[in-house]
């Protein structure tokens, strides 16, 4: 087993009974005491979680590296830099609490750029919703509540069942439309097709490799080095004709976000000797897009673990 596919594992497994405490604090005492109490809870796991630790530095000291990003750090990342990594993954993961209980109204979402979701909503045009493990996903779907989009999510649900089931728990009517994607199983392409052909959005994270995903991965240049990513969802876009957007939504502040989205391609069916040639090429526009979305949140970029070694599954 990959350390990707480990780190998953453990992650969801210590996670969610610390999700029912976090979430009955929250209701106890309110959100100032819960922000506080993220603090020592992001020291016990920077402290206590070696791999995570080193891969969290790892992808720091690279982005600090990278020459496009210079500015973007003082020095060279250190462990309190990891730290706030750490903290950063924690607040994102409280804010999803608060907006899980029906709290939403105290989450500001600054939409600039999402005039496209707007058009491609009026002209009933089904789009891949890119998004990677980059800023808040759960804010996005907050952003298409409000605007009334209807998103559905492809997941892998081996890793995240548990999780995503205590979310459900906390707000059984605001549970997602997630798509469960099986390896080996195509009942998924299917039901994204139709989603497609409703004119409905269909979000998926592109920046971690599934279960199954082996003979589906691509490498890209991402912050000077080469790292795999998934190949599926830029094939799948070829072979439906459907638009690809890169969508993020990165926290500015004490629960306040602003949405990333940019258009990636207008979409078109692409013949099928043409299919791997230009969904690699739509990879290089993502990893690029990406890497400027580093530059602008580098705190909120949540693939703990050694993302340029990772080989077979990290789903």
């Amino acid at each position: 087993m990959s350390t990707g596919a480990i780190w998953a594992r453990t992650a969801e497994r210590g996670s969610v009974g610390a999700l029912h405490a976090m979430a009955w604090f929250y209701r106890r005492f309110g959100r100032s005491l819960s922000i506080a109490l993220l603090t020592p809870i992001a020291v016990y796991f920077v402290l206590r979680d070696g791999k995570s630790r080193r891969a969290s530095l790892q992808y720091l000291r690279r982005l600090h590296a990278w020459p496009e990003a210079r500015g973007v750090f003082e020095r060279e990342p250190g462990f309190l830099d990891s730290f706030r990594h750490f903290r950063e993954f924690a607040i994102n993961i409280f804010d999803r609490i608060c907006v899980w209980p029906g709290e939403a109204d105290r989450i500001e979402i600054r939409d600039d750029g999402s005039e496209h979701l707007f058009r491609l909503a009026q002209e009933r045009r089904g789009a891949f919703l890119l998004g990677a493990h980059l800023g808040s996903f759960d804010m996005l779907r907050l952003l298409s509540e409000r605007q009334e989009f209807k998103v559905n999510v492809l997941m892998f649900t081996r890793h995240v069942a548990q999780v995503t089931s205590v979310f459900e728990r906390l707000h059984p009517e605001g549970r997602l439309r997630v798509i469960p994607m099986d390896p080996g199983s195509i009942r998924a392409v299917f039901e994204i097709k139709a989603c497609i052909d409703r004119g409905e959005f269909v979000g998926i994270l592109g920046d971690r490799i599934g279960p199954g995903e082996h003979g589906r991965v691509a490498t890209a240049s991402f912050l000077g080095h080469p790292a795999p990513f998934p190949l599926s969802p830029f094939l799948l876009a070829g072979l439906l004709g459907c638009p690809v957007l890169l969508s993020l939504c990165l926290r500015t502040g004490d629960a306040r976000y602003e949405t990333v989205v940019k258009l990636l391609t207008q979409g078109e069916v692409v013949p099928r000797a043409e299919r791997e040639k230009r969904a690699r090429e739509l990879l290089e526009a993502y990893a690029r897009s990406l890497e400027e979305a580093c530059c602008r949140a580098p705190r909120q970029w949540f693939n703990f673990y050694d993302f340029w070694d990772a080989h077979g599954e990290v789903g």
